[in-house]
């Protein structure tokens, strides 16, 4: 006999059955993309439905002489010769060992030479293991997360603030890849994607190193991000939890490649997500301010919502841009995703400029005294 009581444990079966299915579906599809394509070209293509905000650059103001000269130490040479050892095209010693960073593919065991090459470069700017730095002082770590039962790890490099509470985010990821993403690769140079914005922010830690700020810096090297955004996910969970007040997050991915003439670099707010548009804004009245041969776009789309690691950050509620060289049909870089993504194929001097807007940027925004 069918009673009431065995009426409501299959109700309550069916329940538990179709949660446990939707908890599936949503933990396995994940909302970043997952396509290997840097931007949505429709999207792209696509005339935006919101009118891009003006930015007024009339009157940005006189430019800083002491920042201006700090941004001239950001030099061709240097960041050359950091591209040419974090891409494999020459040899690099790490921890006394003389080798070859070939890919940095999350999978390759050659992103442990990668990670070591950002401990050396941080080191040299006077900072310290996190278990060894005193209150105050310069430290670096690893930062641990889990995705297909593996150990992964994004690497940050903390400059404290004179205000703990308040956090500044500067980001790359260090991953790369010639389009295998799900295995490990023995080549992936990755010299655009994203060597280019990994030499930055480290050029960029560079540059602030004897400056007091503010504002506490984060200087993050994401890995997993070929993969759908796995190390930046993680890390955003991580800031959410700490439960501090992110004043920003400037993103660069791809800032190296530039083909045609106008010197564009694009910077996407993915159409003002949490007020991300006051980034913008500052990000191309410093252009302007310091004189830099950059053509700033705002791209104001949603061309690369999802698709890049200024995502996560936005989907945790803070304001998060992404600056990277031109992301359409025409102007994007042909060597995308292959052994061609190489050193030579890049616009250094651009890539300079680049760097020099969102230093000026994240000095302005840390309240930094050059």
């Amino acid at each position: 006999m069918f009673s009431p009581a065995m009426g409501l444990a299959l109700l309550l079966l069916s329940g538990a059955v179709t949660a446990f299915v939707l908890w599936r579906r949503n933990r396995n599809q994940r909302p970043y993309c997952r396509d290997h394509r840097k931007f949505d070209p429709v999207e792209a293509r696509r005339k935006p439905l919101l009118p891009i905000p003006k930015i007024d650059t009339s009157n940005v103001g006189p430019a800083d002489p002491k920042i201006a000269a700090l941004l001239a130490k950001v030099n061709v040479g240097r960041v050359e010769t950091l591209l040419n050892e974090l891409t494999g095209e020459t040899d690099v010693t790490v921890n006394g060992k003389t080798v070859r960073i070939a890919s940095r593919n999350t999978f390759s065991s050659d992103l442990e030479y990668a990670f070591a090459f950002l401990e050396a470069i941080y080191r040299s700017f006077g900072y310290k293991p996190k278990a060894e730095a005193k209150p105050g002082e310069k430290f670096f770590y690893r930062h641990e997360y889990t995705r297909r039962r593996t150990k992964l790890y994004n690497f940050i490099a903390e400059q404290p603030g004179k205000s703990a509470r308040k956090l500044l985010l500067v980001g790359s990821h260090i991953d790369s890849t010639a389009g295998a993403t799900s295995s490990a690769e023995k080549i992936a140079p990755g010299a655009d994607d994203d060597a280019s914005g990994s030499v930055g922010v480290t050029e960029i830690a560079r540059q602030m190193a004897d400056c007091q700020p503010e504002v506490t810096i984060r200087y993050c090297h994401f890995s997993g991000e070929e993969q759908g955004l796995w190390g930046s996910e993680a890390y955003a969970a991580h800031v959410a939890n700490e439960g501090l007040e992110v004043i920003g997050m400037l993103q660069m991915d791809m800032i190296g490649y530039c083909a045609k003439p106008g010197n564009r670099v694009d910077i996407h707010d993915d159409v003002d997500t949490n007020g991300s548009h006051s980034l913008v804004v500052l990000l191309v009245q410093n252009s302007v301010r310091y004189k830099l041969k950059l053509n700033p776009v705002d791209t104001h789309n949603n061309a690369v919502t999802g698709r890049s690691d200024h995502a996560p950050f936005q989907d945790k509620g803070y304001k998060a841009v992404l600056i990277s060289e031109e992301f359409s049909d025409d102007g994007f870089n042909p060597n995308y995703h292959s052994k061609k993504d190489r050193v030579p194929t890049l616009n250094l001097p651009w890539m300079v400029e680049v760097i020099r807007m969102v230093l000026a940027t994240v000095i302005e925004m840390s309240k930094t005294k050059v």
